[in-house]
């Protein structure tokens, strides 16, 4: 390689300084002095005043031509910059071009190197981000696809739309899960006079109340399958099944689980009603008003439950125009309106006393959206499950 050809590219690795310093070499002492020489070979007058004029102008035009020549020298660079700005700011991080090594000692080249490793390591994150983003959603893809599918096992454990219509053919169903599975449940078994209507709120939400649900519907018939048509023996049945089946027996157990459950068994011949709750209340509405019958204080299968807890059966003295609500809690103690308080059973019982003369379907609906325009912007709490029927 010739020394012509290594010249040019030394100069372009020079620093703004050092480039400053040859051009102020050159221009203010070689080529005066160099004129100087010549001129005073012709005659020491021209010579004399040749260097007054060159003095005079070095001392005027010093700080400007400085200033211009920095400008000069410096714009290139700073174009280049520029241009690697509007690349990073476009997302265009690995356009950002790669300095030489060798161009280190130059203050702007050293900032365009930094400006490519930047760029350089924001693609590598955005990379990373972009395939992380990818398996979320591929994940999240087959979690909710996997959840559809457990909705569907879970809806196939509970009774048909179509099979409540017979047995109460004026009724309405509101069930709500707060996520796409949970853990609220109605259930309905015939029996040899009747049938049972109840509902079930279960101890937690999503998929571990889900699964709740799906043992609870399996013991409930199993708690009825001597053909008992009392409410009470068969919460004191689920009581102790419940417990049995989860291990919850005494005070070490592993879980706590278990169910509120309001229950009912109507006599199809009589019309009689026996209703019996663990810690589930039943309303009930007619010409008189609007009434809470309280259900006992015991919940169904958790650690602290007695197992051998006496569950009460209470008979509903049937009249004209009257109507029975079931609800598990999630529709008490939504927290809305302009205080964030429950909804709570005197709201929910001046709704009934309001609406006791519309259609029961319509009636439902309503509900809803008193519901949810009683939310407003808050989050739902609980899965919600109402049943309102009228014999």
């Amino acid at each position: 390689m010739s020394v012509m050809s290594i010249l040019p590219q030394a100069l372009l690795n020079w620093s703004v300084e050092r480039k400053m310093t040859v051009l102020l070499l050159v221009i203010i002492v070689l080529f005066p002095l160099a004129t100087f020489v010549i001129l005073q070979s012709g005659g020491t007058e021209q010579a004399t005043n040749f260097l007054i004029g060159i003095i005079v102008a070095s001392i005027v035009l010093l700080v400007p031509f400085a200033k211009w020549m920095s400008h000069v020298l410096a714009l290139g660079s700073i174009k280049d910059i520029n241009a690697q700005c509007l690349l990073l700011k476009e997302g265009k991080y690995a356009q950002v071009d790669l300095p030489p090594v060798e161009a280190e000692g130059n203050d702007f080249q050293t900032l365009k190197r930094n400006m490519h490793w930047m760029g350089h390591t924001i693609a590598v994150r955005e990379h990373r981000l972009q395939a992380a983003m990818a398996k979320l959603a591929t994940a999240q893809r087959q979690i909710g696809e996997s959840l559809d599918y457990a909705h569907l096992i879970q809806t196939s454990f509970l009774p048909a739309r179509a099979e409540l219509s017979d047995y109460i053919p004026n009724h309405f169903l509101i069930w709500e899960q707060r996520d796409t599975v949970g853990g609220d449940a109605y259930w309905l078994k015939h029996t040899e006079n009747g049938f049972f209507v109840g509902v079930i709120d279960c101890t937690g939400h999503g998929v571990p109340g889900a699964f709740m649900t799906l043992i609870v519907a399996a013991l409930l018939e199993k708690a009825a399958s001597d053909g008992t048509t009392s409410p009470a023996v068969v919460l004191g049945r689920m009581n102790r099944l419940i417990k049995e089946s989860l291990g919850q027996t005494d005070r070490d157990a592993q879980s706590d689980d278990g169910m509120d459950c309001s229950l009912c068994h109507v006599d199809s011949e009589t019309g009689e009603i026996v209703f019996s709750g663990a810690n589930s209340p039943l309303f009930i509405v007619d010409d008189e008003g609007a009434r809470c019958i309280k259900g006992d204080r015991c919940g169904l299968g958790y650690v602290r439950s007695d197992p051998d807890f006496v569950f009460t059966d209470v008979p509903i003295e049937t009249a004209s125009a009257q109507r029975i609500y079931l609800a598990s809690d999630g529709l008490l103690d939504q927290v809305g309106g302009e205080r964030n308080f429950p909804f709570g059973k005197r709201r929910f019982m001046e709704f009934l006393e309001q609406h006791r003369k519309v259609p029961l379907d319509a009636q439902g609906a309503e509900l809803v959206k008193v519901l949810n325009g009683y939310q407003g912007n808050e989050t739902r709490r609980d899965d919600v499950t109402v049943i309102g029927f009228e014999l």
